[in-house]
């Protein structure tokens, strides 16, 4: 609904009434076909109907638009008097002040704010009956704290009151423990869930360390006995190796004895040997390596002994040359003989 026509002072242009109310607009919207309303008209209108109510035309909500800026400031501009005309306010104000100055009106009603109050009084006489009202509230002049009505004062029991009111707050208490029990039950039951499987987790990475640790243990061992293997091997190469260089030694001629009568005589020990060694359909590894060892030394002793018979060296050799000549024939020999200990 507009504003009711009576209440303006001066002209109002006929552009600016409503075409449902025929009051002066309010909050207006306007229709494609350039008509006006108010907001509430138009949209009660529009319930029932789908057309302008001026020309007929079709129009829906969707179509309406905020009227036109020049006309909204025509608008503002009217001079209206104040609703509380009629209980003596004298203002008369522009439209688009009017609700400012109704809020602040001294002529304005107003309902009492105390409680239960069903009094509805003008704003400039609140505080004469705020003063004087049956519903006003005040505390308790025994100092138990509550706060009264005029009315209650003579029905108001401290004792009681603070009864009931301690009653409440034990029952409030009891709720509030109740719902911190059930939470402290709900994290601890949260927590006791996680803690198994946590539990559980740990177990499996524990037995899965141990597989491992097992697994570590079997490869240490493993290890070990290899490591056990090769000590005895080497120990009796060492064996083999100290057994080899004392029998070179017992089989190394002596320095006193003539290369020739030693070389000689190492054949015919050979000679009556061999049929000893024929005797053994499978001689032993160690008496292969004797066996060699003494051919190897038969074998130097003969090249020795052929050294030393042989033809005079030359004038132009001298003495170097024959040390020279004996010394590779050594190494040679004692190079073969290492070549037939390595084979056996």
């Amino acid at each position: 609904m507009g504003y009711d026509l009576e209440r303006f002072v001066g002209y109002v242009n006929e552009d600016l009434l409503c075409c449902v109310c025929r009051d002066v607009l309010e909050r207006p919207l306007q229709a494609p076909c350039e008509h006006a309303y108010c907001s509430a008209c138009i949209s009660s209108w529009l319930v029932h109907h789908h057309s302008c109510p001026e020309d007929r035309l079709p129009l829906d909500v969707g179509s309406l638009k905020p009227l036109y800026r020049y006309m909204r400031n025509d608008l503002n501009r009217l001079q209206i008097r104040c609703v509380n005309a009629g209980q003596g306010c004298e203002v008369v104000c522009t439209l688009e002040s009017l609700h400012t100055h109704e809020d602040e009106c001294e002529f304005a009603f107003i309902s009492c704010s105390n409680t239960g109050c069903p009094v509805q009084v003008e704003r400039r006489g609140l505080e004469a009956h705020l003063s004087e009202c049956n519903f006003r509230s005040r505390e308790c002049p025994n100092g138990c704290g509550h706060t009264l009505l005029s009315t209650d004062q003579s029905q108001h029991n401290c004792v009681a009151e603070l009864r009931t009111e301690v009653e409440m707050l034990r029952a409030e208490m009891l709720c509030k423990v109740e719902e911190v029990r059930r939470e402290m039950e709900s994290r601890l039951d949260s927590q006791r869930r996680h803690m198994v499987q946590k539990e559980s987790q740990l177990k499996n990475e524990v037995e899965e360390l141990k597989g491992q640790l097992s697994r570590v243990m079997c490869d240490m061992r493993a290890l070990l006995g290899a490591e056990r293997l090769r000590r005895q091997e080497l120990a009796e190469a060492e064996l083999e190796k100290r057994e080899l260089l004392e029998l070179l030694k017992d089989l190394q001629p002596t320095r006193s004895q003539h290369p020739v009568e030693q070389a000689a005589k190492d054949q015919h020990q050979g000679a009556q040997q061999t049929p000893g060694w024929e005797l053994h359909t499978k001689p032993t590894r160690h008496q292969q390596r004797e066996a060699s060892l003494h051919a190897s030394s038969l074998s130097l002793h003969s090249a020795q002994a052929i050294t030393v018979s042989g033809p005079p060296p030359s004038p132009q050799l001298g003495e170097g040359a024959r040390k020279g000549g004996t010394r590779s024939l050594t190494l040679d020999c004692i190079k073969r003989k290492s070549r037939e200990v390595t084979v056996i």
